[in-house]
């Protein structure tokens, strides 16, 4: 795994040298560097080429039980001065808070040493022309797919590489490089009347290698409108609820949104007084999976230094962690765990997703959400939804404008079983779920 530029430590190691000289006892700094392309295309020809770099600095400092964060990218030697003496005198004026502190150097103890796959050189040599050949044939393939149904497909094709390097006045010392390559493609559809159905399909990887083909893309974002075609809404009802993999990270960030230390001392978590405790049925398993190679959220170590390490959420629907700072640790008296998430693993089951459906008497397999909100506080959730309708194991209808509504701290006790198809374009590895017994409101 190779390590960030010379220039880039170089940097970070001045902006520290010249806090300390300024009296400045607690510093983070973190220099950072990235570029990224990307190419969108519609009816036939680039519409936007978009490129974009940035190189600057991040810098935290700690003053006599006083806090500040500044950014600058103006690193020239007269502007660098200025930016720390701004800073300086911005943290001598802020108000003292006793809870802001520096992370405890034990904290950043036992970090291991590996390469989790996060960088792929093939990023340099990405040409302006293969970019564009990428979108040109997603294109086709979605408008092929579609048919006379199409009105217009948009494509975009885009990479980035980055890479930076943090280091801390009590011993930490890190750093990262990373590449991206992402495809997606959106479609617009004639359905009967006014309707304007799209669909749409995106993936990511770390590596050029393992990005799916520009055909795939292109035809999955087809099918997904298609699917889309003459959608009805069916009678109120509770039923079983089947939810496609790619559909599945909206539900899960609004049960997320309780986990966090802040929500926790604000009082605004369903999740308090849950640790240890059953929340969800014996097949909710999710664990927060930092050395996942090629992950999108794999890291050695967090936003604050402190040492990654594999994090269970829930284990067989008990909840066993909330994700905790060193800020929000010092206000709850608790023990930091981590400041926000790596990726994400729900345990996956055995069957694909025709096999779930075959499964499912009378229900809705839910691809997608729209608008909808979700109170951490309580645990009341209401989304829009549109999807299919299953009945006796089979595909009937296309539905829409409907609801689905209730409360996490029932709802995760009604998951009944996972697929075996974790969604592989995200830091959430979930596959698709069955939820027993769900209120979908309707006609």
């Amino acid at each position: 795994m190779s390590g960030p530029s010379d220039a880039l430590k170089d940097t970070a190691r001045r902006m520290m040298d010249g806090a300390l000289a300024r009296d400045v006892k607690g510093v983070q700094v973190a220099a950072s560097r990235s570029r990224s392309v990307s190419v969108i295309w519609r009816t036939g020809r680039v519409d936007k080429i978009q490129e974009s770099s940035r190189l600057g600095v991040s810098l935290v400092l700690y003053l006599d039980g006083r806090y500040t964060t500044c950014t600058t990218n103006d690193l020239r030697p007269e502007a660098v001065d200025r930016f720390l003496d701004s800073s300086v005198a911005l943290c001598r004026a802020m108000t003292p808070d006793p809870y802001r502190v520096m992370p405890d150097p034990s904290l950043y103890e036992g970090r291991e040493e590996r390469d989790l796959g996060l960088y792929d050189p093939a990023v340099a040599a990405v040409t302006p022309e293969e970019r564009k050949a990428t979108a040109a044939a997603m294109e086709s393939a979605a408008l092929a797919k579609a048919g006379d149904k199409a009105i217009q497909a948009e494509t975009g094709s885009e990479d980035e590489e980055s890479e930076s390097f943090r280091i801390h006045t009590n011993g930490f010392e890190g750093s990262v490089r990373s590449s991206y390559f992402g495809s997606w493609a959106s479609v617009s559809l004639q359905d009967a009347g006014d309707k304007r159905p799209e669909g749409d399909y995106n993936v990511a990887s770390r590596t050029r290698a393992e990005l799916p083909g520009p055909e795939l893309v292109g035809t999955k974002a087809a099918e997904s409108g298609l699917l889309r075609m003459g959608t009805t809404k069916v009678p109120t009802a509770s039923m079983t609820m089947l939810i496609e993999n790619r559909a599945v990270g909206r539900l899960l960030g609004y049960l997320l949104a309780a986990t966090s230390g802040r929500a926790l001392q604000q009082k605004q978590s369903f999740l308090d007084g849950m640790l240890g405790k059953e929340f969800g049925s014996a097949a909710f398993d999710l664990l927060d999976e930092p050395f996942l190679a090629g992950g999108f959220g794999s890291r050695l170590f967090d936003g604050e230094g402190i040492t990654a390490r594999p994090m269970p959420v829930f284990e067989k629907g008990v909840f066993r962690n909330f994700y905790i700072d060193v800020y929000y640790g010092k206000k709850l008296e608790l023990p930091p765990t981590t400041g926000g998430r790596s990726n994400l693993v729900l345990t996956p089951g055995t069957k694909s997703l025709d096999e779930l459906v075959a499964g499912v008497a009378k229900g809705i397999l839910v691809r997608g959400f729209i608008g909808g909100n979700s109170n951490s506080t309580t645990g009341d959730f209401s989304t829009g939804i549109y999807g299919t309708l299953i009945e006796n194991g089979a595909h009937t209808k296309a539905i829409a404008e409907m609801n689905v509504a209730g409360n996490h701290k029932d709802l995760w006790k009604r998951l009944v079983e996972a697929g075996n198809d974790p969604w592989p374009y995200s830091s959430l590895r979930v596959p698709s779920l069955v939820f027993d017994d769900v209120q979908f409101s309707g006609e």
